[in-house]
């Protein structure tokens, strides 16, 4: 029986995009979230348990809002140092660009 092969030096990870996305759809999450406390603090007529709970609510999508952030700012670095690093050209690179075809 022989060996499994090795893993496909071609294969790229999606993982920078999948945290990008993420953090994208946490800040748009935290957009609508933020809109409907809004709209729903208007309606309330001042009620003190319901600012309250408006207030932790605006605590939490700001902080939402700063992990959305900064998981689109390390996703986008990654996704432009993959970039990079496949246009430097590894040893594993040229072995595929040396066949004939």
């Amino acid at each position: 029986m022989s060996p499994p092969e090795g893993r496909n030096p071609e294969h790229r990870s999606s993982n920078p995009m999948i945290l990008f996305c993420t953090g994208a759809g946490l800040c748009t999450l935290a957009y609508f979230l933020g809109v409907g406390t809004v709209i729903g603090a208007a309606f309330t007529g001042g009620d003190p348990a319901v600012v309250v709970g408006g207030l932790i609510a605006a605590v939490g999508l700001a902080l939402a809002v700063v992990v959305g952030v900064v998981l689109m700012l390390v996703g986008g670095i990654w996704m432009v140092g993959q970039v990079i690093a496949d246009q430097s050209g590894g040893a594993e690179e040229k072995r595929y660009r040396d066949v004939e075809r």
